[in-house]
């Protein structure tokens, strides 16, 4: 029997710090517009964004939540009581903070929509995505910045930010059975000397994390044209909010978001266009759950 039907649709939110904030703005043009993701994938502040609206909140309310992670009392919550030189934030303590918002979703199976967050085994040196099981220790783990946050333990494997091998996980979005794949990138252009120089951090430690921003953009490029990925959504981002530093623009980013969704919209409604199906897709999960 013929149906008419939209394609399923996955989106995968990148990883980039504050920055990632504007991904509110994109999920709010996206909803207004009906346009409901079937997958989410996420890395980083992008896996906590879509872990957030997988589990039911609106975008308006996570935004009410970025705006608490400005605040000293939020930072001051998420810093390790036993504070020692090794890491600034614990694991436990990121997790109570994640279980508090998350609220009863405490498992993947909770979500209202399907969720892969992309992590990197720093043990065997891969990535790792995780699709089931603890929703906080996920997505501490796709956000433990190393240097920053304790890594998390994990079957075995010692888990930390995805961004190093999977900033923007389209491929794990694609791999989840969809037919439309749309990315939005918070990374900050390379190219750009006034973001470098915002920054504001010791030349050699800025020489440091601008390579390494190199290798991530050229990465997620080649893994965004091996995945396929129908539309990339890049919310330009003012060059003075930075990435660590930038939670108290959460409004400013939230419009970036927004604008950068706005312009995607014809695009996507061609993408998104309702077609004639001959027969049921069904969503599967992400695989391989190592990479």
């Amino acid at each position: 029997m013929q149906i008419m039907s939209r394609p399923l649709f996955g989106l995968a939110l990148g990883g980039g710090g504050a920055r990632g904030l504007a991904h509110i703005g994109v999920l709010k043009v996206l909803e207004s517009e009906g346009f409901r993701p079937d997958c989410l994938a996420g890395t980083s502040m992008g896996a906590i964004i879509a872990a957030l609206y997988a589990s039911g909140m609106t975008p308006e309310t996570i935004r009410k939540e970025a705006g608490q992670m400005g605040k000293l009392s939020s930072v001051v919550k998420l810093v390790a009581d036993d504070f020692n030189f090794d890491y600034a934030l614990s694991a436990d303590t990121v997790q109570e903070y994640l279980r508090e918002i998350l609220g009863k979703c405490t498992e993947f199976s909770h979500l209202q929509i399907p969720l892969a967050v992309a992590t990197v085994d720093v043990r065997n040196a891969r990535e790792v995505a995780l699709q089931e099981g603890d929703l906080a220790k996920a997505i501490n783990a796709s956000m433990a910045l190393p240097g920053v946050a304790e890594p998390v333990e994990w079957d075995g494997m010692r888990l930390a930010d995805g961004g190093s091998l999977n900033n923007v996980p389209v491929d794990l979005a694609r791999s989840m059975g969809t037919q439309v794949v749309v990315a939005v990138d918070v990374s900050p252009d390379v190219t750009n000397e006034r973001f470098w120089k915002e920054q504001r951090v010791p030349e050699i430690a800025a020489a440091s994390w601008r390579s390494n921003a190199i290798m991530v953009a050229n990465i997620t490029a080649a893994k965004m044209r091996r995945a396929r990925v129908d539309l990339v959504i890049r919310p330009d981002i003012p060059a003075n909010i930075t990435t660590l530093a930038g939670f108290k623009y959460v409004d400013q980013l939230v419009d970036c978001g927004s604008e950068a969704a706005l312009k995607a919209l014809p695009e996507l409604r061609i993408l998104l266009k309702a077609r004639i199906s001959f027969r049921s897709h069904k969503l599967k999960s992400a695989s391989p759950a190592q990479l």
